[in-house]
């Protein structure tokens, strides 16, 4: 009982403790132009830590087939022909400092990223702007990197989960443009060459195409004069931002891909809101009860699966999805569809709607309390066209959600699933799985 009456206790301090927080905090973020270059800069003087992240707006809409895992190469192969920043020393000032430099590719952007402490920012920042600006293309560096990521690739297939989401999303994204690889494919990566990546890169580092977050203990001048005199001399260009559309599957499908493993791998896809689409909120709340339900139902009551779960991602294109590891896939995959039909046909009790919510928040804030995390909320909505400021309006309008709207974002969109197996293809019923 003690136990208990602690937890609630917690829970009510971290979710009003964070409320609080998010008001003050998200108050000191402001957005400002440096020579035509977007800039959001959130100080946070409570800690020594600066996020420095710079994203190239566009991901995957801006490559073709034969592009596919353009700039996740590039990043992965660049090095830099000036002396004072050779590799050896450039790996010791990182490692000297403490520091993380790197890059990372989704879907709709690819972001290359510093995270330093304040007493090293000047001499960091430099190195930073030079890995952007002056990189530049060797064979040896080029085909070591290209062999590294072709055998990451491949070693996809040794690891169920990556492989099931990966053939999950290949289905899921057929015929639209997110069907593109960020990180590539083998036909690809065997062929792209400096010449390509050298014209990519010079096309992608306009300013019209950059935005640049930053949250941390900087001093606005400071900062500005930084931008102005690396980032700030490069072109405007006349990029110009578009959103995917939205993806739609009028009826449900299944791909079974025979693997002899231990289990069954399932996984299952269906089209959700756009984070710029009203019913967002809604959504998020709804796939969270059913994470929720999920796994009382199916892990904790019956042992079907170690670890169920619901999800919604986060790009621009989104989609809402069920996944659990079991072998028995038909009990499993039965139990997951009843849960989906109840949320659609049973209002959620207003008790458990409102506790799911504050437990939600709750691990929202607490996903949001590093520095590099705060830049990357900042960015994802300023990204997806909502701007920068729709972070805190985004808390209070999970708040608001009711039954009815669970209810209803549920009936709307929890049908036409696309799922994927990976295991056993005797011990998949092909009805029950395209039964809804």
């Amino acid at each position: 009982m003690k136990r208990s009456i602690l937890a609630v206790v917690l829970l009510t301090c971290l979710v009003f403790g964070g409320r609080l927080w998010a008001a003050n905090e998200f108050n000191k973020a402001e957005a400002f132009s440096v020579k035509g270059l977007k800039v959001i800069l959130k100080q946070n003087p409570t800690n020594e830590i600066i996020s420095v992240q710079l994203y190239l707006k566009g991901g995957v809409l801006n490559l073709t087939e034969s592009t596919q895992g353009i700039e996740a190469f590039i990043f992965s192969s660049s090095t830099l022909k000036d002396k004072k920043y050779a590799e050896k020393k450039w790996n010791k000032i990182i490692d000297g400092t403490g520091a993380e430099l790197g890059s990372a590719y989704g879907k709709d952007f690819t972001v290359v990223s510093l995270r330093c402490t304040r007493q090293y920012f000047d001499q960091l920042w430099e190195l930073f702007s030079d890995y952007v600006l002056k990189t530049t293309f060797y064979d040896e560096r080029v085909e070591i990197a290209r062999e590294r990521m072709l055998m990451r690739m491949r070693q996809r297939q040794d690891k169920p989960d990556v492989t099931v989401r990966y053939l999950a999303e290949e289905q899921f994204y057929r015929g639209h443009p997110y069907r593109f690889d960020p990180l590539g494919v083998e036909a690809s990566l065997s062929k792209i060459s400096m010449k390509q990546m050298k014209s990519h890169l010079k096309k992608a580092l306009k300013k019209s195409r950059l935005l640049l977050v930053v949250v941390g203990n900087v001093a606005r001048a400071d900062l500005e004069k930084k931008v102005a005199k690396t980032f700030g001399k490069l072109s405007k260009g006349k990029y110009k931002q578009t959103l995917p559309g939205a993806v739609t599957h009028t009826s449900p499908s299944l791909k079974v891909v025979e693997r002899d493993l231990p289990t069954n791998y399932i996984l299952g896809l269906f089209c959700a809101p756009a984070q710029t689409d009203p019913d967002y909120p809604a959504m998020t709340i709804a796939m969270d009860i059913l994470k929720w339900r999920l796994f009382e139902e199916i892990r904790t009551k019956r042992n079907l699966s170690y670890a169920p779960d619901a999800f919604l991602s986060t790009e621009l294109a989104s989609y809402g999805g069920i996944y659990a590891t079991s072998v028995q896939p038909d009990s499993t995959v039965t139990i997951m569809l009843a849960e989906l039909k109840k949320l659609q046909v049973e209002p959620v009790a207003a008790k458990d709607l409102r506790d799911r919510i504050n437990v939600y928040l709750t691990l929202y804030y607490l996903s949001n309390e590093s520095n590099a995390a705060q830049a990357q909320f900042l960015a994802r909505f300023e990204l997806s066209g909502l701007g920068w400021q729709e972070g805190e309006k985004r808390v209070e309008k999970l708040r608001k959600v009711t039954a009815e709207d669970v209810q209803r974002v549920a009936s709307q969109y929890f049908k036409n699933i696309q799922f994927v197996v990976l295991g056993d293809p005797e011990l998949i019923d092909e009805k029950l799985f395209t039964s809804m």
